[in-house]
């Protein structure tokens, strides 16, 4: 006897309940929706359609990995950002959505001629988008200490840009040419700010599946922002930087900036922006 698509939602959401996984009905609405490839309103107008062993099969897999907290991003390996779907794996963290502050706080920043570097760019969300967004009117370069993680970032830039981004690997500005660093206007960076005593991870255990290297950063959660900024000082046509990082750690990061030569000009919600003097 087939499933129905009523009968398989009635029962996986009861089995992500309890996994004690608050978003049940939604998750569980997606899954099925992305096996069948269509939109959850699909779901809720067909309740009676019949599902096919191998359908049921595919959305169990998925489910399975729901219950163990695999992130959806992670299952269906892809993530929205800024009105674009990116590709993403476990090598890069999952895009948020308070990046698009980062975003959108950097376009009105944009002056002719600037050239921007992304530092740890993990799946390539701020200068894909960034390139997206703004076109010739602006040069993007990228770097990662991940390989990995590089590799996401280039299939995003080739699948939504139809071309490159040079991308390098590197630790911060460390291996990135001094031809390309004696030209950067603007340095963007999300880079890891979480202190790991801040995540209850009972409560946070979905944390668990993505790259640990791109979440957790040792000194409060400041040392690899500290050191882009010390690293960062003497760029010659350096006009700003531009971070995501905890609103608890802008004062912190502000009093750092000021003794290389930064001076804080703005700040919202996750994002500070620091100012060459």
């Amino acid at each position: 006897m087939h499933e129905t698509v009523e009968t398989w939602l009635k029962k996986s959401v009861k089995k992500l309940k309890d996994a004690e996984i608050t978003s049940a009905q939604l998750d569980t609405e997606l899954i099925l929706a992305h096996v069948l490839g269509v939109e959850r309103t699909f779901l809720h107008a067909n309740p009676q359609k019949k599902l096919s062993k191998t359908l049921v099969f595919h959305a169990n897999n998925f489910l399975n990995k729901r219950i163990k907290r695999v992130p959806l991003a992670y299952i269906f390996r892809k993530k929205d950002f800024f009105g674009r779907t990116f590709f993403v794996n476990e090598n890069v963290l999952v895009p948020r959505p308070e990046t698009e502050t980062l975003i959108e706080i950097t376009q009105k920043t944009l002056q002719p001629d600037d050239v921007i570097l992304d530092v740890g760019t993990g799946s390539g969300i701020i200068p894909v988008t960034l390139k997206a967004e703004c076109g010739e009117k602006v040069e993007v370069f990228a770097s990662d200490i991940s390989l990995q993680a590089l590799a996401v970032a280039n299939l995003n830039a080739k699948k939504l840009l139809n071309q490159e981004i040079p991308l390098f690997e590197s630790n911060l500005l460390e291996k990135i040419p001094s031809d390309i660093l004696s030209k950067i206007t603007i340095i963007t960076a999300n880079l890891p700010y979480v202190n790991r005593d801040w995540v209850d991870f009972e409560k946070n255990n979905e944390l668990h599946h993505e790259p640990q290297i791109a979440l957790y950063a040792r000194k409060n959660g400041l040392e690899l922002i500290f050191e882009l900024l010390f690293q960062a000082q003497d760029l010659p046509k350096l006009r700003k930087i531009i971070l995501e990082a905890d609103p608890c750690q802008f004062e912190e990061i502000e009093k750092y900036a000021n003794s290389c030569g930064l001076v804080k000009s703005k700040s919202e919600n996750y994002t500070i922006v620091l100012d060459k003097k």
